[in-house]
């Protein structure tokens, strides 16, 4: 799987026919693009920011340890070349439903939350992608809610 996964990041979108499986892996790379894009917000991706998102990608995308890492190194390079996040929230816009944004929001928090200080440029990007995301401002604030008493 790791090979698949890996080959088909490496062509991102790439052919013209997609498969479910490779929607699947699009949305998977572009939720990891917005975690590291968070993590990135303050002062750098540090190792507790690191390890709590590839612990996010293993729980929610059913990834072991290094399928999790692969997909984090592949996320970082796409970030480099991203010309803005738009191209990444419009695949998660086609591929999950209203509540399914949210809790990407809340996970967006969770990140943001791992070093027990959200920075103004953390809480500026999360609400530019729950903007793009068409997530509401109720939503929005339930999801920091939901992601800052989980935490406790």
């Amino acid at each position: 799987m790791l090979k698949s996964l890996t080959d088909f990041f490496q062509q991102y979108l790439g052919p013209a026919t997609v498969t479910t499986s490779d929607k699947e892996h699009t949305l998977e790379l572009c939720a990891a693009v917005l975690m590291l894009e968070i993590a990135l917000a303050d002062s750098g991706l540090d190792e507790k920011e690191q390890a709590v998102i590839e612990t996010t990608i293993k729980q929610h995308f059913h990834m072991d340890e290094q399928e999790a890492e692969t997909l984090v190194n592949l996320a970082r390079q796409h970030l480099n070349h991203a010309t803005s996040l738009h191209e990444f929230t419009s695949v998660v816009n086609e591929s999950l439903s209203q509540p399914e944004k949210s809790i990407l929001i809340e996970l967006l928090w969770k990140v943001a939350g791992t070093d027990q200080v959200i920075d103004k440029y953390e809480e500026y990007f999360i609400r530019k992608i729950s903007d793009l995301l068409h997530v509401s401002h109720k939503d929005y604030i339930r999801a920091k809610h939901r992601a800052s008493n989980s935490e406790e």
